[in-house]
């Protein structure tokens, strides 16, 4: 192996070089109809989604929870002291979200019971929200089974063994509201109509139900649920979001979310009743056990009041009126609040003693409190022993009376204000806003949803376009190649918009495909190829024949479409031209001239079925000849082998000024190899950005091993403007 080649194998393993921002550019242009592609898929998956989706409609109610007033007066004040308010609010949440609230909700709507149409699948629901009539739409299509819109049903009991709570039964419609029911495995129990209640089976495995309405053709069918009401409770706890709304505020709003806008208005207005009605339920039944607390301890005020004032009157009997002086009165007085208030403070105990445990803060402030009462009364109490006996029998027996009447007509007062809160109990909460029926959908957000697929649509083909760079970055640049494998770069031909639209054209309506350079002469890729004639006509001068064989590395690169150009071109020049068509696998020049398989060809020739004269045809243009490459024969290789083909070759470059030879792919079959080695000159033609340097290089080594020395490559296809020529490039000056 030459240094020369040494340095193109070492150059193969070099990693491809990186892009900068004009290659990125480039790149993305080049790749835009991927980039369209899966940007519009991306974009038509979610318009079909936003249209077959079920609209999500939510709706919500407003609680107002006020701070809880204590039964006795002083009460409310500690426990805002101690954020007893804050955590009022919370513990609110938590009964609203309570299986007893909910429970309740459940019961009172029936949610236990799901009944759902039988909807044809993927487009059946949206084919019944678009209907608007009166009546129940006619089946699509004899579907009768199936519901397509306007069908009502309303099942107010339904009650099944536990073997078939959760399994689906199914109800089917018949004439003039009647029904049948059926187990999941198909078996009748139940035949009803709408209106009556019906029961199927008998004992402990008996169905029961009650269909108020049913509106439906006859042989709809609806599915009927029994759901456990634990079950159904775990639900509404998971779909209805209660949260207090700001800080501190108090206000605590219940949201939901569903398909059914009537539905989710009615199970939060039914939730904010039943839980309105059970805390004024509370309330009362608060009220009713302080009023309780005070009736058992009025009766004893009162006798002890009518005793201090007994006691009282006897003395005063005895021993007459008792002047006191300012500042015993002072004293009186003094003893007599701090008494009140010591016997407030039990009350209050006693109170917050059913609520709280002992260890609470709020009882430890009122046992502090209690000492520090008790404590000043002891010291009073000291103050009144230094007096004089009379005074002291006369302050104390004063004092009884004077603290026993204020207490009882203070707890009477209470008793009678218990009593009227009792019979117009007012909860602390209410409901500020109920929940109104949605009229439009949250979701899906058809224009939102439709922008983010088209943003992520890009997104996604920009990556796939990155990530097939990066798996598999064909060569682009010319100077790349040349520099990797050592062989010149003879023309870049660039894309023709004319040639694919004439592919196109023929794939489509079977018409004949011309060549590009009699469609199209002034095609910037006929230019190339002129270029490409130039460049060989002073390469076949010390060649050793007039025999050009082009090949390439696989298939779809463009090969025939340089042969029939090139071919055509060098006629144009004056040379009489022939071109031979040597891939009797899958070749297809005939298509260029208006021939077809049928007509005898290259493989007819070499068998001996036909004569040289025979199988050459003039094309359009008088120095142009071809030869097709005929019936597929069981052994094309074999035939390429024989001397009859080298023959032939001998003898139709004796009688034509060039022989161009259209080769199978080199890397495909063996084909190419046993053309190579008779002609002359050899070209590999390459697509621009398709082959991977490693496939190159095998190609030129496969084409080596068989004593075939390549001239150089033809560069395919090359965008107008590809990253790896910019727009002042060549093919800009060529244009102009």
């Amino acid at each position: 192996m030459t240094s020369g080649e040494n340095m193109a194998a070492n150059t193969l393993e070099r990693a491809s070089e990186q892009f900068d921002l004009r290659a990125i550019i480039g790149t993305l242009v080049q790749e835009r109809w991927l980039i369209i592609g899966v940007t519009s898929l991306v974009f038509f998956s979610s318009a079909l989604y936003a249209f077959l989706t079920a609209p999500i409609y939510e709706t919500d109610v407003l609680i107002q929870v006020e701070r809880k007033k204590g039964a006795m007066p002083g009460l409310d004040e500690l426990s805002a002291m101690f954020g007893e308010g804050d955590a009022a609010t919370e513990a609110e949440i938590e009964v609203i979200r309570s299986r007893f609230v909910l429970g309740a909700a459940v019961e009172q709507l029936g949610l236990d019971i799901e009944v759902k149409p039988n909807r044809f699948p993927i487009v059946g629901k949206t084919v019944a929200r678009q209907y608007t009539g009166e009546t129940p739409a006619s089946p699509w299509l004899g579907m009768s089974s199936y519901a397509w819109g306007g069908e009502r049903i309303l099942v107010q009991r339904l009650d099944v063994p536990v073997a078939l709570e959760s399994e689906p039964l199914t109800l089917k419609a018949g004439e003039n509201g009647s029904y049948q029911v059926y187990t999941p495995d198909k078996q009748l129990v139940i035949e009803g109509e709408a209106g009556r209640a019906a029961v199927g089976g008998g004992g402990a495995s008996a169905v029961r139900i009650f269909v108020a309405q049913l509106v439906a053709r006859p042989g709809t069918e609806f599915t009927l649920v029994r759901r456990p009401r634990l079950e159904v409770v775990s639900w509404l706890q998971r779909q209805v979001a209660v949260n207090e709304k700001g800080k501190k505020t108090g206000i605590i709003q219940l949201r939901l979310e569903g398909q059914d806008p009537e539905r989710i208005a009615r199970i939060l207005n039914t939730i904010s009743t039943i839980y309105v009605r059970q805390n004024v339920e509370r309330r009362s039944e608060e009220a009713q056990k302080t009023l309780a607390f005070l009736d058992e301890k009025l009766p004893v005020l009162k006798g002890e009041l009518d005793a201090s004032e007994t006691r009282l009157n006897n003395y005063r009997s005895k021993m007459g009126s008792v002047d006191l002086s300012l500042e015993t009165q002072k004293l009186l007085t003094k003893t007599s609040e701090v008494e009140q208030q010591l016997t407030m403070l039990a009350l209050k105990q006693n109170e917050l003693a059913a609520k709280f445990t002992a260890s609470h803060p709020v009882l430890l402030t009122l046992a502090q409190q209690r000492r520090t009462l008790e404590a000043q009364l002891a010291g009073l109490n000291a103050q009144i022993r230094k007096m004089p006996d009379d005074v002291q029998e006369s302050i104390q027996i004063e004092r009884d009376v004077k603290v026993s009447n204020d207490l009882y007509l203070m707890l009477l007062n209470k008793a009678q204000e218990l009593r009227v809160v009792k019979a117009g109990t007012v909860g602390n909460v209410r409901t500020l806003d109920e929940a109104p029926r949605p009229h439009k959908p949250i979701k899906p957000q058809k224009p939102l949803v439709m922008a983010i697929a088209l943003v992520l649509g890009a997104f996604l083909g920009i990556f796939m376009v990155i990530v097939k760079r990066a798996l598999f970055k064909g060569v682009e640049d010319p100077d790349e190649l040349e520099s990797a494998v050592g062989l010149p770069t003879f023309a870049s031909i660039p894309h023709s918009e004319m040639q694919s639209k004439q592919s196109l054209a023929s794939s489509r309506t079977g018409t004949q495909m011309r060549p590009l350079a009699v469609a199209d002469s002034n095609d910037l890729a006929v230019e190339a190829i002129r270029s490409l004639r130039t460049a060989m006509h002073f390469g076949l001068m010390e060649a050793r024949n007039n025999i050009v064989a082009i090949t390439g590395p696989s298939p779809s690169i463009g090969k025939s479409f340089v042969s029939v150009n090139l071919a055509y071109s060098l006629a144009e020049g004056g040379k009489r031209t022939l071109l031979i068509d040597a891939d009797m696998r899958k070749g297809h020049l005939h298509d260029y001239f208006g021939l077809t398989r049928k007509h005898n060809g290259l493989s007819d020739l070499i068998s001996g079925a036909a004569e040289l004269a025979e199988v050459i045809r003039q094309s359009t243009h008088e120095n142009l000849f071809v030869l097709p490459c005929g019936t597929i024969p069981p052994n094309p290789a074999e035939l390429l082998l024989s001397q009859r083909f080298e023959k032939v070759l001998e003898e139709t470059a004796s009688r034509f000024d060039i022989v161009v030879i259209d080769s199978p792919p080199i890397l495909a079959v063996s084909d190419a190899s046993i053309v190579g080695r008779l002609a002359a000159t050899n070209f590999v033609v390459l697509r621009h950005g398709v082959h991977h340097l490693r496939e190159i290089g095998l190609t030129v080594k496969r084409l080596r091993q068989n004593g075939i020395t390549p001239q150089g490559f033809i560069f395919n296809d090359v965008p107008l403007r590809s990253e790896k020529y910019g727009q002042y490039g060549y093919h800009y000056q060529y244009r102009y």
